[in-house]
């Protein structure tokens, strides 16, 4: 599909338009600033979208060999022993001080109440560790990793 320069001009920001298939060339910016400010659904106050954005997220399975089920922002994922994982990020927060949210489930193969907790943030990755009520480390089908905060 061949691509139509389009002078300036011609073009209202105001109108509504998409692209189909992959645009790609030098000089191509967002018209949007990196502040972009949305008004909440309820239309009393706004948010910043880039700062209220997940910077990374993970969705992976725990047990044995560990493997993403799909991410954003998440470089790797290392198996530090049972029940013990760090999840690496593409970019690097601007310090330790971000939110990280977890949770995990045995996917059904047992009821035994689970507690996910991360134990050291870095500007790079986030370790964490899934244990059982009585304290013990345990590997878990399903473990979750959402990240919000301000990028490096």
């Amino acid at each position: 599909m061949a691509l139509s320069k389009i002078q300036a001009e011609s073009v209202n920001l105001a109108d509504d338009f998409a692209f189909t298939g992959t645009v790609t060339g030098a000089g191509l910016t967002s018209p949007f600033a990196n502040t972009v400010a949305v008004t909440s659904e309820g239309g009393a106050v706004t948010t910043n979208l880039a700062q209220g954005s997940a910077k990374a997220w993970v969705n992976f399975n725990g047990t044995s060999t560990i493997a993403s089920r799909d991410s954003k922002g998440v470089s790797g994922l290392l198996d530090n022993g049972t029940g013990n994982y760090t999840v690496s990020f593409t970019s690097n927060m601007s310090g330790g001080d971000y939110s990280a949210s977890v949770s995990s489930s045995s996917g059904g193969v047992s009821n035994t109440d689970t507690m996910v907790n991360p134990y050291t943030w870095a500007v790079s990755s986030v370790s964490m560790s899934t244990n059982t009520n009585s304290g013990s480390l345990t590997d878990r089908v399903y473990v979750n990793l959402t990240i919000h905060g301000d990028l490096a």
